[in-house]
């Protein structure tokens, strides 16, 4: 669904936390866990990337595959997902974290659980940051994976890895001749 009400999923801005623009501790009926943290990472990503107005989250049935773009029904349902907003207006991906056992457990934990993934893993923060429709002030598509691995010790990846239909080879270049 390409046109989610915002009366459906949390905003997160440098003035707080939003449901239907209005401030908000619950979501769905559930407190939403760690508000602080939610709002302080919110914080982070906007430092890391000064063009991100918001941060939408949400509960919804659709379900997804993790770290991926997807296109959520805007149903109340167990599963979370996250996007950016630009200073421009553009909307990035909503891009799909997991599915929880019930759906008050998705509203009352998906900010937490998105902003966590955003900080600490570099494969989902590249998916809500690289893959977003931002045109005007988005990194290339080229620099994605530079990007998503930028902070990922890769000494443990050395080798030739088949990932679909890709070849991907991860070497030391200080370790390699010629």
């Amino acid at each position: 669904m390409a046109n989610i009400p915002n009366t459906e999923y949390i905003t997160v801005n440098a003035n707080g936390i939003f449901v239907g623009g209005k401030p908000a501790t619950t979501y769905r009926g559930q407190e939403i866990y760690d508000i602080d943290y939610v709002k302080h990472v919110f914080e982070w990503m906007q430092a890391q990337h000064p063009n991100i107005a918001e941060f939408h989250i949400g509960a919804f049935a659709t379900r997804g595959e993790y770290a991926k773009p997807g296109n959520p029904d805007g149903v109340f349902g167990p599963n979370g997902w996250c996007r950016v907003k630009y200073k421009n207006g553009n909307l990035g991906a909503w891009v799909f974290d997991g599915t929880y056992r019930l759906a008050a457990n998705c509203a009352g934990h998906c900010a937490y659980s998105c902003v966590l993934y955003v900080c600490n893993h570099a494969l989902f923060r590249s998916a809500v940051f690289g893959l977003a429709n931002d045109k005007q002030n988005s990194q290339p598509k080229q620099n994605a994976l530079t990007n998503a691995l930028k902070d990922t010790d890769l000494s443990k990846f050395v080798g030739t890895h088949t990932i679909g239909s890709y070849e991907i080879i991860v070497r030391n270049k200080q370790n390699t001749r010629g």
